[in-house]
């Protein structure tokens, strides 16, 4: 796959750590590694594993931007926020690379609700900052086709825990539940949620 124009910006990981131990690093460094190469041409090897050295009794969110080489790494306290409300927008935005650059996907916030689903070309992707799944017909589902294909996601996929399929608006009535995953989050069902259309 060639990458889109926008690799003349850093792309940057985000990797849960707590208590010093970093979550997950396989696949971090599986799509650290499929970036640098795609996106910058990069051959050399980077461990992300000898590179961070996260903060011992503290959950934190490690980011690091990066392009063919590493430009900035940052470990910043966790504090989940509370997510139960999500406007639906479409759009048909290009997010297959985790950007620095958010611009386009944050003008698509809509104010008063916590975040948004997208819609594109009438299926579900994601939110801004999270993969999506419903739970139907006996077993959680999530997007074929998501903007971003996160490490949570692909290691519930990997896993067996979730099944891809393409979700539509109809899958959002057929649901039983509703839930967001990404690195920090880890996998987690919204109680009471609320799902509405945006208004012209």
């Amino acid at each position: 796959m060639k990458c889109a124009p926008k690799s003349i910006f850093p792309a940057f990981e985000t990797i849960k750590a707590v208590d010093g131990v970093l979550q997950h690093i396989a696949y971090h460094q599986a799509r650290f590694d499929k970036t640098r190469q795609e996106c910058y041409g990069s051959v050399d090897k980077i461990s992300l594993s000898s590179l961070l050295s996260p903060p011992k009794e503290l959950t934190c969110r490690v980011r690091v931007e990066y392009t063919h080489e590493v430009l900035h790494v940052e470990y910043i306290p966790y504090v989940p926020r509370k997510i139960n409300s999500f406007c639906i927008v479409e759009s048909n935005l290009n997010y297959a690379y985790k950007w620095s650059n958010r611009e386009e996907i944050t003008a698509l916030l809509v104010e008063g609700y916590d975040d948004i689903i997208i819609v594109k070309n009438g299926l579900l992707c994601d939110t801004s900052i999270a993969n999506v799944a419903v739970f139907m017909d006996g077993a959680w589902m999530t997007p074929k086709e998501p903007l971003l294909k996160g490490v949570t996601r692909q290691r519930l996929i990997d896993s067996g825990f979730l099944q891809v399929a393409n979700l539509t608006m109809q899958s959002l009535q057929k649901m039983e539940k509703f839930a967001i995953m990404n690195a920090l989050i880890g996998f987690k069902i919204i109680e009471n949620v609320c799902i509405t259309r945006k208004k012209d």
